[in-house]
């Protein structure tokens, strides 16, 4: 018995539910220490899920697994796995029973689909989404709401007015949700401080706002595959390699539409802890396929919604070109470097960085920024970038760690 670890392995069928198959793991490592490898047949899992046993494989069983989306993401590939969920911030549905439905550091860290709290956990040919940003699912229709406003975080002293969220669309399939005035804070996946070791392979993770998130302590690699976003959609304090992967930009023709990728914060002011790496990347906007691209009529404001072809590989260039940014750091501190970084021509901001989230915070210095941003042999070279961003020489950091996600993850 000793020099390996006892495992079991479970097969979860189209329509069936992954939370019995996680009950089944649960109870097994608790009564014999064994890991579980979970085998998931194609098709659309609408659950929330949480991963607490350590060591949990979910790996597609296709014969010829795939990531792919269609019908503007609101279907995915036969071949696909998704694991989704529809609770976004701000709108309290029926369901969610006495659960507050904040984001932060709250239960399930930004309404996450997928929590993850156990160490070792792996993913291989797995779509993680939240839909609540990307299109209205057969559960979201048949639920109701409670309440559509949101007020500030409860856990802070400070009372300020609620703001009135808009009223969500009630049709099964609507991609309305896409538009800007809809989008608010949303994971597909959620890591917690003991989330370690965490390795996702061939996966895709989609949304628009606040896609994957972790915690300081957490640690991931993800290896190829997809992440797919548009505001602050990779963020928080976690240590991340992104190796190889392809970064897709969901923006639309709407007026001042951006893409932020990055949004770090790694560690605390005092203590700063290792960030994000990507490594080796590549960025590219939507396609048609995967996010359908609505526009507001200027005639009559946000009664007249035009459908417009999408931008990306099958389209062209949006009339939002250039909009999208490298990182837009959520402490001065937090720490995201790029390295051997590509992109569809003509979608990068020069800048390609932005003091948006910490501009107004305290210990901010307009100087120095964020001195922990730093880019090494991108497309362009980098120029015109911030001052107070490190074009490194060599792909190693002043403090010795060399740009390779084993290293980073050490």
């Amino acid at each position: 018995m000793f020099g390996f670890i006892l495992s079991l392995v479970l097969t979860v069928h189209s329509g069936e539910s992954l939370n019995a198959a996680l009950d089944s793991a649960r109870s097994v490592y608790t009564a014999r220490g064994e890991r579980t490898t979970i085998l998931i047949e194609p098709g659309t899992y609408r659950e929330e899920l949480t991963i607490d046993v350590p060591g949990i494989r979910l790996v597609n069983a296709a014969k010829k697994p795939s990531i792919a989306l269609h019908n503007g993401g609101v279907d995915a590939d036969k071949n696909a796995v998704r694991l989704t969920w529809y609770y976004g911030h701000g709108y309290q549905y029926r369901s969610m029973g006495d659960r507050v439905n904040y984001g932060g550091s709250r239960e399930r860290r930004w309404n996450a689909s997928t929590l993850v709290t156990a160490p070792d956990f792996y993913a291989e040919n797995i779509i993680f989404e939240n839909s609540f940003n990307l299109y209205v699912c057969d559960l979201e229709a048949a639920d109701s709401l409670v309440d559509i406003s949101q007020s500030d975080m409860p856990w802070t002293a400070k009372e300020r007015p609620k703001k009135i969220m808009p009223v969500r669309p009630k049709e099964v399939g609507s991609t309305e949700v896409q538009l800007k005035r809809y989008r608010e804070r949303a994971a597909a996946i959620s890591f917690t401080e003991t989330a370690t070791n965490a390795h996702l392979k061939n996966c895709r993770a989609c949304g628009r706002q606040d896609v994957l998130y972790g915690d300081q302590g957490a640690s991931i690699y993800w290896e190829g595959g997809i992440l797919a976003g548009g505001v602050d959609f990779i963020f928080g304090a976690m240590t991340m390699a992104v190796d190889r992967a392809t970064i897709v930009a969901n923006i639309n023709d709407e007026k001042n539409d951006k893409c932020y990728i990055a949004a770090g914060r790694s560690g605390s002011e005092k203590e700063h802890g290792r960030g994000m790496l990507f490594y080796r990347c590549h960025i590219r906007l939507a396609t048609e396929e995967e996010l359908v691209n609505r526009s507001v009529s200027p005639k009559d404001g946000l009664s007249g919604e035009i459908i417009v072809p999408l931008a990306g590989k099958e389209a062209g260039l949006t009339s939002n070109s250039a909009a999208v940014f490298l990182a837009r750091p959520w402490r001065w501190w937090g720490e995201t470097v790029w390295a051997y970084t590509t992109w569809e021509k003509g979608i990068l901001n020069p800048e390609g960085w932005s003091t948006g989230l910490v501009k107004n915070k305290e210990g901010f210095n307009p100087e120095n920024a964020c001195p922990n941003s730093y880019e090494y042999r991108s497309q362009d070279k980098s120029v015109g970038r911030p001052k107070w961003v490190s074009i490194l020489r060599k792909p190693i950091l002043p403090d010795g760690t060399k740009l390779k996600p084993k290293d980073w993850l050490k």
